[in-house]
């Protein structure tokens, strides 16, 4: 559409006064909705989380008061401080770490260490086990380092600490352990260690209550990034590497919330005398603001049907105005370009319904004087053929032929008797003026006759095959189609030097309902220069119709019907024209290049059966 018509500039004043607003309502109310969802969500994801954590300190708790049990069992403790080493004392501790795995129900297994005597003692289900002249467990050591010898090891498989494979099987199971140094209080004096580890169910019986599933993410660290706990199965018992995730950040700020990556965090920080963690919940945006986007969809929907509803009814408006003369520069512009045949049609009674009018009058005329003038060369060359034929006599023609086959016979000739037969089969057919159509079988046998004689000039140098469907072969066409497209391989593929020469005609059909029928003609002579291809399709191609069931004779030059060879009279050309006129411009031609060598003729057209004809099959 140009600038400068009014049916432009009406469509763009009715969007702009109808876009702008909307759009900047839509984008005033989407921020709104999105800061109250956000401002909402932060509030009730902070009571969440905070419940959590208190529900993770009080667990902590219990974990706490379950392993200061070597300290309140008195008489335990007694016994351990002043190193005592009987069976009682044995038996005794097997007692007390049993009460403390059974403090909780989600305590694994409980391993001591007594450091005097070198004996290590683990509880595991309640079975009892025991080592002596045992160093104590490394990892125990390690988490222990620390001033208040108190350390929580993160996330791992669980560990016989030591001692062999128990003859009781159990699997290791995903666990986090509380690692403690018994002193000899009130003084600082190391007496032993004691472990409790603790199966991770725990923590997921707590923390899988704070987070949507496959929605949200949740995170449980220690102050050195390890990943106690987390919705991502791949992360537990490994330090964290994100990019939103900094440990001075969440040392400093406990308790708080911020947006990076897309997503809101928000965090409390756990801390008792056994561990220091951080709850961490991350929102996704996409999944936190899917109500304010669902929003957003339904107003731009809303939007585009407006759209849509004014562009309508501002084209409708504009093209009562202007639709007449659009229409009428169209027609102008495809008479421009060749098309003569345009079906004008007046849409109004006003001044330029007249114009249109007398305009279509012209057209008509110009069209009938063009057709008038082709369909009179048509008439005088098929004249001029008609009385070529007359000149010669074909009955007498029929009978000298006979005669000299007849000679053939008697004096022991069968070859020369065939090939006078396929000479008088190609005459008789030839002659027959007042026919112009003949059934597909009926060519076919004609351009048999004719290969039949050329096989005797070139010394049987190529084969013929037939590849016919028997639907197509009762159809009919215009007489004289298929020896021209025969003829092209004698006088342009032939290789005379070669023995092996080959020629196929072929007929489908490529859609049997609507009579849409494929002729080709291939051989694998020297085949056609690409140059002369290209300006022979391109020659093929200004015969089109450019509309279905609309003859195209005036689109043809003069030059057009007498091109082709001299001895055949027909050229691919007229083939082509006399096809278009049979079948009322539903066909067409085009040539093809054959692998490794050789050349292909495709004529597709639209044809009627013959049912009468009784051809055997």
């Amino acid at each position: 559409m140009r600038w400068n018509s009014i049916r432009t500039k009406l469509i763009t004043f009715m969007l702009i006064a109808t876009i702008v607003p909307t759009v900047a309502t839509m984008i005033i109310s989407y921020s709104y909705t999105t800061d109250s969802l956000k401002k909402r969500a932060i509030q009730e994801n902070h009571q969440l989380i905070f419940q959590g954590k208190t529900n993770l300190a009080n667990f902590l708790e219990n974990i706490n008061r379950a392993s200061l049990m070597v300290y309140t069992d008195f008489e335990f403790f007694r016994q351990l401080s002043r190193g005592y080493d009987d069976y009682t004392f044995e038996s005794y501790s097997y007692i007390t770490l049993q009460n403390i795995a059974a403090s909780m129900r989600d305590i694994w297994q409980v391993y001591l260490y007594r450091n005097e005597v070198k004996r290590a003692t683990l509880v595991i289900q309640n079975v009892p086990r025991r080592l002596h002249d045992e160093e104590p467990n490394g990892s125990a050591l390690e988490y222990t380092r620390g001033g208040d010898g108190i350390g929580m090891q993160p996330t791992h498989l669980s560990q016989t600490y030591g001692f062999a494979t128990s003859p009781y099987y159990f699997p290791s199971v995903q666990v986090f352990s509380l690692h403690r140094k018994i002193y000899r209080v009130p003084s600082k004096e190391e007496i032993g260690l004691l472990s409790i580890d603790v199966k991770l169910d725990a923590l997921a019986a707590i923390i899988d209550q704070l987070y949507q599933r496959d929605k949200e993410h949740i995170y449980l660290l220690n102050d050195d990034g390890n990943v106690f706990y987390s919705d991502d199965r791949r992360l537990i018992g490994q330090r964290l590497h994100e990019r939103w995730y900094t440990s001075s950040h969440f040392q400093s700020n406990g308790n708080g919330h911020f947006e990076k990556d897309d997503a809101i965090f928000i965090h409390e920080r756990i801390d008792t005398p056994i561990a220091n963690w951080t709850l961490v919940k991350q929102i996704p945006k996409s999944y936190l603001l899917r109500e304010a986007n669902r929003a957003a969809v339904i107003n731009m929907m809303l939007i585009a049907l407006s759209l849509v509803v004014i562009i309508a009814a501002t084209i409708i408006v504009s093209l009562r105005i202007t639709k007449p003369i659009s229409q009428l520069v169209r027609y102008i512009n495809q008479v421009q370009t060749g098309n003569l045949r345009v079906d004008i049609q007046p849409v109004s009674n006003d001044e330029i319904g007249v114009v249109s009018k007398r305009f279509r009058n012209m057209m008509d005329m110009i069209n009938n004087l063009i057709l008038r003038e082709y369909q009179l060369e048509i008439a005088n060359k098929t004249n001029q053929l008609k009385a070529l034929q007359a000149q010669i006599n074909p009955h007498f023609m029929n009978n000298a032929l006979q005669s000299i086959g007849t000679q053939a016979l008697q004096l022991n000739a069968p070859h020369i008797y065939k090939l006078v037969t396929a000479l008088a089969k190609m005459m008789r057919y030839s002659m027959y003026t007042d026919q112009s159509t003949a059934t597909l079988h009926e060519e076919i046998e004609h351009v048999k006759a004719y290969l039949q004689l050329q096989a005797q000039r070139f010394e049987n140098t190529f084969d013929a095959a037939y590849e016919n469907e028997a639907a197509t072969l009762n159809v009919l066409v215009p007489k004289m189609t298929l020896q021209p497209l025969v003829e092209n391989y004698f006088k342009h593929g032939l290789d005379r030097g070669l023995t092996s020469g080959k020629l196929i005609v072929r007929s489908r059909f490529i859609d049997e309902p609507d009579g849409l029928i494929e002729i080709t003609v291939e051989d694998n002579g020297r085949g056609m220069p690409l140059q002369h291809r290209i300006k022979l399709n391109e020659k093929l191609r200004e015969l089109y119709p450019e509309q279905p069931g609309v003859s195209t004779t005036h689109v043809l030059s003069r030059n057009d019907y007498v091109t082709g060879e001299a001895s055949s009279g027909i050229g691919l050309v007229n083939v082509l024209t006399r096809l278009k006129l049979f079948s009322g411009g539903n066909a067409n031609m085009h040539v093809e290049a054959v692998e490794p060598q050789g050349t292909r003729i495709v004529i597709q057209m639209k044809v009627e059966r013959d049912n009468n004809e009784g051809i055997d099959r």
